[in-house]
């Protein structure tokens, strides 16, 4: 029984002064909560509409009414179906609600004939984007809801509107589509901090670092080296998750491989230099670990890698924009489902530019041999 005891005792305070030990089975789950609560805490995402009356009746005013009144909804008035088209592809709309010139007369028809039959109500247009898969299927749910209370309080029979869905795009868009862009963009992120920056501080601990001082190859020159050794690699993963994700789940690259190209270079530098930053203030191999884990993890649940973060609450969304991962993600995401050029994610590689620019100097500043 005293074997046991001491044998118990040596074990745990082996596991008490593991830092990174700890970390794994106390803060991560404690985290992983955390960051899951504060993702969905603030509800389903209110989507934003865009409505066109053409109709211009009381009957349309009536149907107006019953959406403006929907508080799941948040509703912008349009006068053409042109401009709320627009903006619905450029991102500022989740959907276009449109009220068919002759709606009233329609409804007339369906109250006059008394009947239950379909195909007798009113189509109500509603356009969406499938790429953004979560929000636009919240938005056709409350649409749904909205023309199902007012066929309710106009008596239920007959049914007098009926919602049609178009797609603004070519192709419907499944959540392995949402996902692939994320996954890329979550690799380059691990490679970098988990891979160089342990490699650096490895380097460190075992004197390498130390012998390359005394020689002449130039600090530049070593940096260089393994930025671009990481740079190759994270292309190579990035090329095999593509192919992987068009060959066994049909994922295709809608936008120029050429745009991809250039955003996997910029997202691989901008971790590469926070990776060379975590390397330069960590002493051993456990501390970088421990940092790079108290980075990326936050950035995995609320960079949108997973899900979209528009549900996430207000008081977060600060943070959420600060973090280089949203950025990465959305950048390829929007190349990859939604086609767009680099004019189009400007402000993602600007900041991922930015960043790196940050991470760099301080990289530098920081940087230790020994």
């Amino acid at each position: 029984m005293r074997q046991f005891y001491e044998l118990l005792v040596a074990n745990f305070k082996m596991t008490v002064r593991n830092r990174q030990a700890l970390f794994w089975l106390f803060l991560f789950p404690v985290m992983m909560m955390g960051l899951f609560g504060i993702a969905f805490a603030g509800g389903q995402p209110q989507p934003k509409l865009g409505l066109v009356d053409l109709d211009r009746s009381q009957m349309s005013q009536a149907v107006r009414k019953g959406f403006d009144q929907a508080q799941v909804l948040d509703i912008k008035s349009y006068r053409a179906l042109g401009p709320a088209r627009a903006d619905l592809k450029s991102g500022d709309l989740d959907g276009v609600v449109g009220l068919r010139d002759g709606l009233a007369d329609t409804v007339g028809q369906a109250l006059g004939a008394g009947s239950t039959n379909r195909a007798r109500a009113a189509k109500i247009d509603l356009y969406f984007d499938p790429s953004n898969t979560f929000v636009s299927g919240v938005a056709r749910g409350g649409v749904a809801g909205v023309l199902d209370e007012i066929d309710r309080a106009a008596g239920g029979a007959p049914k007098l509107l009926e919602l049609e869905s178009h797609s603004v795009r070519q192709r419907n868009f499944r959540y392995i589509d949402f996902l692939v862009p994320g996954i890329i963009a979550m690799t380059l992120m691990n490679s970098a901090m988990f891979g160089l920056a342990g490699t650096i501080v490895n380097y460190r601990e075992r004197g390498i670092l130390r012998r390359l001082k005394v020689t002449p190859q130039p600090l530049p020159i070593f940096l260089s080296a393994q930025i671009a050794n990481q740079l190759l690699f994270s292309i190579l993963r990035a090329v095999l998750l593509v192919v992987v994700a068009r060959v066994f789940f049909d994922v295709s690259v809608v936008g120029s491989y050429l745009a991809l190209f250039v955003v996997i270079i910029i997202g691989s530098l901008c971790f590469v230099t926070i990776a060379f930053t975590v390397a330069s203030v960590s002493k051993n191999r456990e501390i970088s670990d421990s940092i790079s884990n108290l980075i990326t993890m936050p950035m995995m649940f609320l960079g949108g890698v997973f899900f979209p973060v528009e549900s996430a609450p207000a008081w977060i969304q600060p943070v959420i924009s600060a973090l280089p991962l949203k950025y990465l993600a959305d950048a390829t995401r929007n190349v990859m489902i939604r086609g767009e050029g680099l004019e189009a994610i400007g402000l993602e590689l600007t900041v991922l530019v930015a960043v790196t620019v940050v991470f760099f100097i301080a990289s530098v500043l920081m940087w230790r041999w020994e």
